[in-house]
């Protein structure tokens, strides 16, 4: 008698595309996420299922909803199927790492196996726990076919353990897209058969989240430039100049000219935001150079549970090559860490950039206001991650 198990990856996720290290941490999905579901489920169609299991992290329980849903089933939540515990890593940029911690990061690229983030676990560790998991729920359901929503790195760990393979072997895996599908047969000794694995055939190329951000094989190697971000230093004169050289461009761009720039009062606003928060005013690095800027005014509290978009520049050189999102997502966690459940920008009125700017990334207008530099839309987009409650 044999138990099957279909085991999933969670759908596009704000780390996938921020560029961020996600273990643990709670995010949301994706706009491009909402739109991979609907093609995972008819996949499931015609499975089918005795149960649909998720690790307890909303991109996992969210991606099983929409299986679930479809079938008119409930989902059942599980924490021992969630992603790997990256520690102290957690939702720092990837860019920031190998900076920060450059042994550590070179161990994590090239024996992740062995390597283990203070606080944190090992791709083995993870894929241990997991895949303990995973045979806990064949046991409860022997001979039966369920679903597994879980994530990448995890899914990584299990399938090197189901093949049989050593630790050094993970590579062997490689990645999976964003809601591909793995395929597991399990017989009654509780040997484990891998039919098939990272299988993602069900979304069109348009909406593969490897093909968006420009991963070109299955280990996933990005080669769009990543960005880290460094808090601006008003004390020294090149960072002072950068800042408002991005200014200008801010200005220009929103009103066509930067006459109505007030370059002390700018450099002494941004002052008081840093006050605020070390993290609201930042460059965003590449090779050491300034290429962006996310200006965050945290001492707008006319809307308490909103943080406010002062502003997001990025050098003209470095436009189109997949910096917004990470600019977002820059936005997103200083924010969330501050308890904010909204992020909204003002946008002037006649900038057609930067409409298209927030609309690609899903804000939506939420009323108009008028200030000295004229009429401006209210461009709002949610970022609280509800938690899981066991009695929900």
């Amino acid at each position: 008698m044999l138990t099957t198990v279909y085991l999933i990856r969670h759908a596009e996720a704000e780390g996938n595309v921020y560029r961020r290290c996600h273990g643990q941490y709670d995010s949301l999905l994706t706009p491009r996420a909402w739109e991979q579901l609907p093609y995972l489920a008819k996949r499931f169609e015609p499975v089918a299922l005795d149960a649909i299991y998720s690790s307890d992290l909303y991109r996992a329980r969210m991606t099983a909803g929409a299986i679930a849903g479809a079938k008119g089933m409930e989902v059942r939540v599980r924490p021992v199927l969630r992603e790997i515990n990256m520690g102290e890593w957690e939702d720092c940029p990837w860019a920031e790492l190998p900076l920060r911690e450059p042994e550590k990061y070179h161990a994590w690229q090239t024996e992740p196996w062995k390597c283990v983030v203070p606080g944190g676990e090992s791709v083995t560790d993870a894929g241990e726990r997991m895949f303990g998991g995973i045979r806990e729920l064949v046991r409860e359901h022997a001979g039966q076919t369920i679903a597994v929503v879980t994530h990448g790195s995890s899914i990584r760990g299990a399938l090197c353990i189901a093949q049989g393979l050593a630790p050094e072997q993970l590579g062997e895996i490689g990645w999976g897209d964003n809601t591909c599908v793995a395929k597991l047969e399990f017989d009654d000794a509780g040997n484990v058969r891998v039919v098939y694995m990272n299988d993602a055939s069900h979304l069109p190329a348009e909406l593969s989240t490897f093909a968006s951000i420009g991963w070109t094989n299955s280990k996933g190697v990005p080669v769009s430039p990543q960005i880290w971000f460094k808090s601006v230093d008003l004390d020294n004169a090149d960072e002072r100049g950068a800042l408002l050289s991005f200014a200008r461009q801010k200005y220009e761009s929103a009103y066509g000219t930067a006459e109505a720039l007030d370059e002390a009062a700018y450099v002494e606003n941004t002052r008081a935001m840093l006050a605020q928060c070390a993290r609201a005013v930042t460059f965003g690095m590449l090779d050491g150079v300034p290429v962006a800027l996310v200006r965050l005014n945290v001492c707008d509290d006319s809307h308490p549970d909103t943080g406010m978009v002062g502003s997001f520049v990025i050098d003209p050189e470095w436009r189109g090559c997949g910096l917004s999102q990470q600019l977002i997502g820059q936005a997103i966690s200083v924010y969330r860490e501050l308890g904010k459940d909204y992020l909204c920008a003002l946008v002037a009125e006649h900038n057609e950039r930067a409409k298209a700017f927030y609309h690609k990334f899903a804000f939506t207008q939420e009323g108009e206001v008028t200030n000295a530099l004229g009429k401006h839309l209210r461009m709002v987009k949610p970022i609280r991650v509800e938690p899981y409650c066991a009695d929900q």
